[in-house]
């Protein structure tokens, strides 16, 4: 069992020194166990590579099996048979999207606090990559937000609400009056557009190159913070999640406007991974999840 942790573990850090330290070994321990194990299966399981101990082919099979066998272990020895939040100790792992630090964590941080208050919460930046190894390994226990690339075998997922895109421009801009922007006024402005770690952003330039449509890009920007400042003070326009745009509304001089075109909303969904899907305390977050953004997720 514990050769099997240590090639699992392996894997996922690429380091040995890294998973050591993982597995409260020595190096020189960690380092003869990884010995044991080519011994073992006859395969070099990792060979190094720039990008540290890259696994063999065999190794990925052996990886894929040893997770299976060690969920099924686990499950029978370590899981609890209850979760009681008002008494629990528990640090919960998740990840979620740039808006979603900046607009739902707060409500989620603030409803655990009060049911919760001896459980902790740790939220993990991750590159739409490396999540699903990530929650396959339990590193990150539950994802919330847009994450298409998580609807695949092996992961269950849950629907939050539908979302949608609008425009921010300031409140005095000289171009853009009530509550909708004209197309032609639209595609003339320059433009900040978000590309965040996600798939959201994509929606919307998809629906633009469908139509045919192509706009000045004056700004690309990786994150969310900036947006309010760099719109209140530029006769730029961006277009964001709506989420988003009622949460910048509070803190500058910001005008909300609908979009000149037809967008199709999309859904927000948590996802986790099946072998943890009859764990007690993250039964317990989800339902906390689904009833906290089921009911007003913009308040």
């Amino acid at each position: 069992m514990n050769l099997l942790r240590l090639i699992v573990q392996l894997h996922a850090s690429r380091n040995v020194s890294r998973a050591a330290e993982a597995l409260q070994l020595s190096q020189p321990a960690t380092s003869l166990a990884l010995g044991r194990l080519r011994r073992l299966i006859g395969d070099p399981l990792f060979v190094r590579g720039a990008g540290g101990m890259l696994p063999t082919p065999r190794c990925d099979e052996v990886v894929a099996a040893a997770r299976d066998a060690l969920a099924l272990v686990d499950a029978a020895i370590y899981a609890p048979t209850e979760f009681n939040p008002e008494t629990a100790q528990r640090e919960f792992q998740v990840t979620l999207s740039d808006i979603g630090e900046t607009v739902f964590l707060p409500k989620l941080m603030a409803h655990i606090s009060r049911l919760a208050p001896q459980c902790n919460l740790r939220s993990r930046a991750l590159t739409v990559e490396e999540l699903p190894e990530a929650m396959e390994s339990g590193s990150t226990e539950l994802a919330i937000g847009f994450f298409p690339d998580l609807e695949r075998t092996g992961f269950y997922m849950q629907r939050l609400f539908e979302h949608n895109f609008v425009c921010l421009v300031r409140k005095d801009h000289p171009r853009v009056k009530g509550d909708r922007v004209s197309l032609p006024v639209f595609l003339d402005l320059p433009h900040a557009v978000v590309e965040p770690e996600g798939r959201s952003h994509e929606l919307f330039e998809q629906l633009l190159k469908k139509k045919g449509l192509s706009r000045r890009v004056q700004l690309n920007i990786p994150h969310f913070m900036s947006v309010p400042a760099i719109i209140a003070a530029t006769d730029m326009i961006v277009t964001v999640p709506h989420a988003v745009a009622e949460y910048f509304l509070r803190l500058e001089g910001l005008r909300m406007v609908k979009l000149p075109i037809k967008a199709e909303s999309y859904s927000l969904k948590q996802h986790w991974h099946a072998r943890l899907n009859a764990d007690p305390a993250l039964k317990w977050l989800r339902s906390q999840v689904a009833h906290i953004f089921s009911v007003d997720p913009y308040k």
